[in-house]
């Protein structure tokens, strides 16, 4: 806050049991995994180009699991960063748009839909 306000905050509220639905969903999804481990515990053969071994079926299912996560939240990412870029260009241009004067005589829908040419007579 700045020096000789005298504005008080809002404060929060808490409200509910302290579980959140994250921590609920994390407890299902460990016990899911026991339950895949516990069933799953016999080996498989992999080949994998010049790989071959013998692994347990739960590890692959776990590194198929784990990789998709990971591969999935990587393009979000990156979608998200695009379309933050594309929000943020467009964002800044209509406020360019907005700053500039209308041209004399032009219509006021020509400065939004981009059809007005300054050179044009």
């Amino acid at each position: 806050m700045r020096k000789g306000q005298d504005e008080v905050a809002p404060r929060r509220q808490f409200r509910g049991t302290g579980l959140s639905l994250t921590l609920i969903l994390a407890l299902v999804m460990a016990a899911a995994i026991v339950v895949g481990v516990i069933q799953n515990s016999h080996e498989v053969r992999l080949d994998y180009l010049v790989w071959h071994g013998s692994v347990p079926l739960i590890a692959v299912l776990l590194a198929t699991i784990v990789l998709t996560v990971a591969l999935t939240s990587l393009v979000g990412v990156i979608w998200r960063r695009r379309r933050r870029q594309q929000l943020t260009d467009s964002a800044e241009l209509h406020e360019l748009r907005g700053q500039a004067p209308p041209p004399e005589g032009a219509p006021a829908h020509a400065e939004v839909m981009g059809t007005h040419n300054p050179g044009a007579p």
